[in-house]
């Protein structure tokens, strides 16, 4: 029992550890980045350079933006696996899901894709609004990521769950699908963060989140 107990000590301490580094080098990055971000930003404003120089400079911006964003869903993970988002209220799944839904219409036109929504009204959930906000885009981006252009995507929102569908070709890697940095799929270069964001979500306000794959659609269900 003793050993057993130090044993149970040691994983609760050096799980801890790795939780605060996380927090600690994703914070402190942040300054760096933004600094390094904005030197670029003025590079490109110079009207003498070349077009290698412009091409190098876009391309070490587009790495950057990237790595701005794993930095920032590194630190937003941290962040719910210390319960900073403990406070709760009530909050509209019927708004947040449209609010959504009109912020990515250009994705969904960039893509040709026919959106088809069936959102009860009045549906409301007691919980973090900006986690849950975080949540319901993130499953509407991957619905954009992994569809076919021209695709479909179906969102249905009741009393008892949201329900992201979209058209694609094959299944995705369940095994690997809510693990961070494991793609699911080759056919994306996301940075294999926004599946492991919903879960923990659905995890800090208890649902279940799950995924299937029928006649050609991939379908993430949560219920609540």
């Amino acid at each position: 029992n003793i050993a057993l107990k130090k044993l149970i000590e040691h994983t609760i301490s050096v799980y801890n550890i790795q939780k605060e580094f996380t927090e600690n080098a994703s914070h402190e990055l942040q300054t760096p980045l933004a600094i390094i971000k904005n030197k670029l930003d003025i590079l490109l404003q110079k009207e003498d350079l070349t077009d290698r120089q412009y091409k190098l400079i876009e391309d070490i911006n587009k790495a950057l933006t990237r790595v701005s964003r794993i930095n920032k869903n590194l630190l937003l993970l941290a962040k719910i696996e210390n319960h900073q988002f403990d406070e709760n209220e009530t909050v509209s799944l019927s708004e947040l899901t449209a609010q959504s839904l009109h912020l990515l219409r250009e994705h969904f036109s960039n893509k040709e894709l026919c959106v088809q929504t069936e959102i009860e009204t009045e549906i409301s959930v007691l919980g973090n609004k900006i986690l849950i906000e975080i949540l319901i885009n993130n499953l509407l981006l991957n619905a954009i990521r992994h569809n076919l252009q021209q695709g479909i995507v179906k969102i249905s929102l009741t009393k008892l769950g949201l329900t992201v569908t979209n058209s694609g070709i094959m299944a995705l890697d369940k095994s690997n699908l809510f693990k961070r940095f494991k793609k699911s799929s080759i056919e994306t270069a996301g940075s294999g963060l926004g599946l492991a964001i919903a879960e923990q979500i659905c995890k800090r306000h208890h649902w279940t989140i799950t995924y299937h794959f029928r006649q050609g659609l991939h379908i993430f269900e949560i219920n609540f």
